[in-house]
């Protein structure tokens, strides 16, 4: 018998919500299928399945919540013993009969060879499948059937279809304005009728928003931050990325963006000052070996911090692609837990709004500090005395004060703006 826990899905993940259990008790489940849904710190998660066997037992029902590593459910064999433990201590067994299990979820589904080799070669659930054949058998056709039908399944980020249960919208009907023809939370919001919609709106904060707030709060009131402020020469960074873009795009598919760039800086000044890859957790000191950078990412509800790890062993030309497949699938709502999983500095650029030259972000606990970046601009600066225009780009350094103190949070911000300003020192 398979115990079936919460993960753990992120450094400070105590606890999630399960919005959803995609099989129910009897269900037959293979490895890899979503078993169910849980809300996060940040976002919503479909959690996969790592046995095969019958859903025996759900102990935690939807909307209910659950600290990180408590058993949520038991997957095995139809007939076996089922023993539910109890705050450590073994239980009476509780005895689950074939006949629990509904006749249909355990009866062999019966195929034709050509079926079965098709739906193997599809990796199929036979099971999910009715039979059109004699005595309900299923054949070819069935397969070529529910394959096609598996195809059209509606497109609907986890974030909408929460928005539709609580708005209580059925979803079938609604054109998806998302890439590829998802569902997102604006086309739900579009189709809640107009007698439901009022002038001046109230409504409970998502369960996104309150872990956002809650988290924020939590920071700013644990963590002592400190602030350091510095403004970088551009010039060469717009330069060399002008030099590379064309190129990196043309070789490798990579457009590369200043906030490449800025993970890329944070990584490699991180080497130097490992302190800033540190975590206070219960009065003791994490150096983190790993340098996993995270970059903060808006979207619809909220924001996550998908993390490219060990980032300080990519290229330039690696940290794009990561940093673009991590963004689109963000946006998509379709990171996986191990994406957002183990982050140890994080990098917020807000520099695409040109009015924002600099800004203060609050630090990610656990994390040691975080790094806002400012849009780049344009002012008189000095080239051998005399007054010329120069690029300029403002970088905001937020430490945990219990852990940096300001001369090496002064140090790390030297090394920063002298990367920004000689970014050739990144290749060498």
């Amino acid at each position: 018998m398979h115990e079936v826990i919460m993960p753990k899905l992120g450094l400070t993940m105590e606890s999630g919500v399960i919005e959803k259990w995609h099989k129910q008790e009897g269900d037959l489940v293979q490895e890899g299928e979503v078993l169910f849904e849980v809300m996060t710190d940040k976002v919503s998660l479909e959690v996969e399945s790592y046995y095969s066997g019958y859903l025996r037992k759900i102990l935690k029902k939807e909307g209910e919540e659950v600290p990180v590593t408590e058993v949520v459910a038991y997957i095995g064999e139809k007939g076996e013993p089922l023993i539910i433990k109890k705050k450590g201590k073994e239980q009476p067994k509780i005895e689950i009969t074939s006949q629990a299990i509904s006749e249909q979820s355990l009866k062999p589904a019966e195929a034709s060879p050509l079926a079965r080799k098709l739906a193997q070669q599809k990796n199929i659930d036979l099971s999910l499948i009715k039979g059109t054949g004699p005595k309900g058998r299923i054949v070819k056709q069935d397969i070529e059937a529910y394959q096609a039908k598996s195809t059209e399944r509606i497109k609907i980020s986890p974030y909408a279809k929460k928005l539709s249960r609580e708005k209580q919208i059925d979803y079938s009907c609604i054109k998806g304005s998302g890439p590829g023809g998802r569902i997102v939370a604006r086309d739900i919001e579009s189709a809640v009728p107009e007698a439901g919609k009022e002038t001046s709106l109230a409504s409970n904060l998502t369960a996104m928003r309150r872990t956002i707030a809650q988290r924020m709060v939590q920071s700013y009131q644990s963590i002592p931050h400190v602030y350091f402020k510095a403004k970088a020469e551009a010039d060469k960074l717009i330069a060399l990325r002008e030099k590379l873009k064309s190129k990196a795009q043309a070789l490798y598919g990579a457009g590369i963006t200043y906030s490449d760039f800025m993970l890329k800086i944070a990584a490699s000044v991180i080497k130097e000052f490992p302190a800033f890859n540190s975590s206070l957790e219960n009065d003791r000191l994490i150096i983190h070996q790993d340098i996993n950078i995270g970059l903060a990412v808006s979207i619809e509800g909220g924001l996550v911090v998908p993390v490219i790890s060990h980032a300080d062993q990519l290229t330039l030309v690696e940290i794009a692609k990561k940093r673009a497949d991590l963004v689109n699938r963000a946006r998509q709502g379709s990171l996986s837990g191990q994406d957002l999983a183990n982050g140890t500095f994080t990098v917020s650029n807000l520099g695409m709004y040109s009015s924002v030259r600099e800004f203060t972000a609050i630090i990610n606990p656990p994390q040691a500090a975080i790094m806002s970046v400012g849009a780049i601009y344009k002012e008189p600066g000095l080239d051998q005395d005399k007054v010329v225009p120069k690029s300029f780009v403002n970088i905001t350094l937020a430490v945990d004060h219990r852990i940096l103190d300001g001369a090496i949070a002064a140090q790390f911000l030297d090394r920063i703006v002298e990367h920004i300003q000689n970014p050739e020192l990144l290749v060498i």
